[in-house]
């Protein structure tokens, strides 16, 4: 394989990847077909095997993905070193709820896949230690060697999560403002300096 036949196949490959990503967000795991990514891309199903033994080989690279993407704009937020880190967390947190039905949180779009019986130990891999990075990221803030078990950073981390699926399972229901709205001020409150 030539120079620019081999940097085609990466480029190909790269782009099967950000596509089975962003669908596997977009629609679940189960829901997306090789047939759907490889069309998303304008190429082929016969193509696909030329770069993944399998669908599920495509799943544990499109979720690592995911999940850096997400350690990307959560570090993006954090970068305020200026800001104690109950402060910058509280931003996060309020960034996080944010209604927007164009951004999926990989902890929740890839939290079915790895608990049915259909993902492979790769893939939940990829999933523990994506989970466990933006974990990390929301104990430790900007500053290294911060991060703790803390109760209640658990227990706030585990709520924004919940919101964000009642959100996105709940769209418009009247009472979703109030349960945002709850955690958010939560968050705030945790985050204030008389907190820390």
């Amino acid at each position: 394989m030539g120079r620019s036949s081999a940097e085609q196949a990466a480029q190909n490959r790269t782009r099967i990847v950000e596509a089975a990503s962003r669908l596997f967000r977009e629609n679940g795991v189960e829901a997306v077909s090789v047939a759907d990514i490889m069309a998303a891309v304008d190429m082929t199903v016969g193509g696909f095997y030329k770069h993944f033994a399998s669908k599920e080989a495509l799943v544990e690279e499109a979720a690592g993905l995911a999940f850096d993407e997400a350690i990307e704009i959560w570090t993006k937020i954090f970068a305020k070193t200026d800001r104690e880190a109950g402060e910058l967390r509280a931003r996060l947190v309020a960034h996080y709820l944010r209604p927007d039905p164009q951004r999926h949180c990989p902890i929740i779009a890839f939290a079915p896949h790895a608990a049915s019986g259909n993902a492979s130990d790769a893939a939940r891999g990829t999933y523990d230690r994506g989970t466990g990075a933006l974990l990390e990221k929301f104990f430790v803030g900007p500053q290294s060697g911060e991060a703790q078990a803390d109760p209640d950073a658990l227990l706030l981390f585990a709520a924004m999560i919940g919101a964000r699926v009642l959100g996105e399972a709940a769209g418009d229901a009247p009472w979703l403002g109030a349960v945002r709205a709850a955690v958010i001020d939560a968050a705030a409150r945790a985050g204030s300096p008389d907190q820390e």
